[in-house]
C-alpha cells in the first residue's frame, strides 16, 4: 500500500508538536513547509502561533550578529549652520553607554574629512564611504587601512557634460572573493551660465539628459581595481542624489535598494542585485490598506535587516508596521509580524536596526535617536548620545582582512 508523504507527515506529527517546530523556522522555510499541509498553511493565521513566531524570530540570535558592534554614523552642524561635521561612534554597553569616537580616513589631509556611509553594515569588516566630490573609499576600520577607489573612464568626458554618479550598492562577491561597487551614471548639458553643475535630475530625467549620452550602470571590482560599463537597465533609488538614505542593504552576496515606479505615490519595489552572477531582482513592497486614512500621512517606507531578514518598515503617523520578506521576487511572501505605536509624535522615521529585535528611530532635529525595543516593547533613550540633523545606525564586525590583500 503506498502511503502519500502528507499522510505519514500527518500521522507522524501532531499539531502541537508541529505548532512548535514550525514557530522556530525562519520564514522562508515556513512558507515551503506550508505546502505541505494544510493545517501548516493556516497558522499565520493563528494568533498564538504569531505570538510564538515573533518571540522566536526575535529572541533567537542570528549567525549575522555574532561578535557584530552597533556604528553610530551622524550628521551635525554648528549652532548658526555654517559647519558641518560627520561624527562616528562606536556603541557598546546595555544602553549604549560606552561610546568611542572612530576618526575617518582623511587620504588629503583634509581639515575636516567627513564621509558619507553606504549600506547599514560592514562587509567583512569593510566599509564603503563617499563624499561629495565623488571620491569613494574602502575602509577597515579595525586595522586602519583604507584605498581610495580610482575614478572611472567616464571622468575623461568632456567638460561640458556635468556628470552624476549615483551609488547604489557595495557587496561581496563570494565566488571571485572580490568586493564590488554599483552605481548609475548619467549626464546633462552645461553651460557657463550653469550656478550649478551638481543639480541631481529626477528619476525620470534620468532618461531623458542628453541626446548623445545616454545614462548607464558601471561595476567597480577590487580585484581588478577599476570600472567597467555593464549592460543591465535597473531601478534606481528612490532616494536618489541624495546623501541620507537608509535604505541601501547588503546580506548574502546581494544589494537591495528601494525604487518608486512612478512619482511619489507609485508602486513601490525592492530591488535586489546579485554580485556574482550581476543580475537584477525586483520584489512589489507591502502597502498598507487607507480605509479612511489620509495618504498623505503615510511616511516614506524603510527597509532594514533585522534579525538577519529584509524587513520592511511602513508608517503611518506615529504608528509602525513592520513586514519580513520570505522569498525575494514574490510580493505575496511579506508578512506582517509587527505593529509598533502609536509613539510619541517628535519620533520621525527608522534609522536601522541592531541586534535581538532592536528597532532605531530618529527624532526631531536637536533630540537625540531613540531604540525601540522589540521584545520588551519598551523605548529606551541612549546614553550620552546627541541629537543630530541625520543620524543612522550600522552594524559592524570586526575583521582582519587587508583591503591591499584582495588588491593585489
Amino acid at each position: 500500500m503506498v502511503i502519500s508523504v502528507c499522510e505519514k507527515v500527518r500521522n507522524h506529527i501532531p499539531n502541537d508538536l508541529s505548532f512548535f517546530i514550525l514557530s522556530k523556522l525562519p520564514l522562508k522555510s515556513l512558507k515551503r513547509f506550508g505546502c505541505v499541509n494544510k493545517t501548516w498553511s493556516v497558522f499565520f493565521e493563528n494568533p498564538n502561533f504569531m505570538i510564538e513566531f515573533c518571540n522566536n524570530f526575535i529572541s533567537i540570535p542570528h549567525s549575522y550578529y555574532n561578535d557584530a558592534s552597533l556604528l553610530l554614523y551622524q550628521v551635525k552642524w554648528n549652532h548658526n549652520h555654517t559647519y558641518m561635521s560627520f561624527p562616528l561612534y562606536l556603541l557598546s554597553g546595555e544602553r549604549f553607554e560606552n561610546k568611542v569616537k572612530l576618526d575617518f580616513p582623511n587620504p588629503f589631509q583634509h581639515d575636516n574629512p567627513g564621509y558619507y556611509i553606504l549600506v547599514s553594515g560592514s562587509i567583512n569588516g569593510i566599509l564603503c564611504l563617499y563624499d561629495d566630490e565623488d571620491m569613494i573609499i574602502l575602509w577597515n576600520p579595525t586595522i586602519k587601512e583604507f584605498k581610495v577607489i580610482p575614478p572611472s573612464p567616464v571622468d575623461s568626458l568632456p567638460p561640458y557634460r556635468a556628470i552624476m554618479k549615483e551609488i547604489h550598492g557595495f557587496g561581496y562577491d563570494p565566488v571571485r572573493d572580490d568586493y564590488k561597487i554599483i552605481r548609475k551614471v548619467g549626464f546633462i548639458n552645461v553651460t557657463d551660465d550653469d550656478d550649478d553643475h551638481h543639480v541631481i535630475p529626477s528619476d525620470a530625467q534620468w532618461e531623458d539628459m542628453c541626446e548623445n549620452y545616454e545614462p548607464f550602470w558601471e561595476v567597480y571590482s577590487l580585484i581588478c581595481n577599476s570600472w567597467r560599463k555593464v549592460d543591465l537597465v535597473l531601478p534606481t533609488c528612490c532616494s536618489e542624489g541624495s546623501h541620507y538614505n537608509n535604505d541601501l542593504l547588503y546580506l548574502d552576496g546581494m544589494c537591495h535598494w528601494l525604487s518608486i515606479s512612478h512619482g511619489q505615490y507609485g508602486e513601490q519595489y525592492l530591488v535586489s542585485f546579485e554580485f556574482t552572477n550581476e543580475v537584477c531582482f525586483t520584489t512589489l513592497m507591502p502597502t498598507l490598506v487607507f480605509l479612511d486614512t489620509d495618504p498623505d500621512n503615510v511616511l516614506h517606507p524603510a527597509v532594514v535587516l533585522l534579525n538577519g531578514s529584509i524587513a520592511s518598515i511602513l508608517g503611518y503617523t506615529t504608528t509602525f508596521h513592520i513586514s519580513i520578506l520570505g522569498k525575494l521576487g514574490v510580493s505575496e511572501s511579506w508578512t506582517k509580524i509587527f505593529v509598533i505605536g502609536p509613539l510619541s509624535d517628535d519620533i520621525m522615521y527608522p534609522i536601522g536596526a541592531g541586534k535581538n529585535g532592536d528597532i532605531f528611530f530618529a527624532r526631531k532635529e536637536g533630540r537625540e535617536p531613540i531604540c525601540f525595543d522589540l521584545c520588551t516593547q519598551m523605548i529606551e533613550e541612549l546614553d550620552g548620545v546627541k541629537g543630530a540633523y541625520y543620524s543612522k545606525i550600522i552594524i559592524y564586525k570586526e575583521s582582519l582582512v587587508s583591503i591591499g590583500q584582495i588588491n593585489h
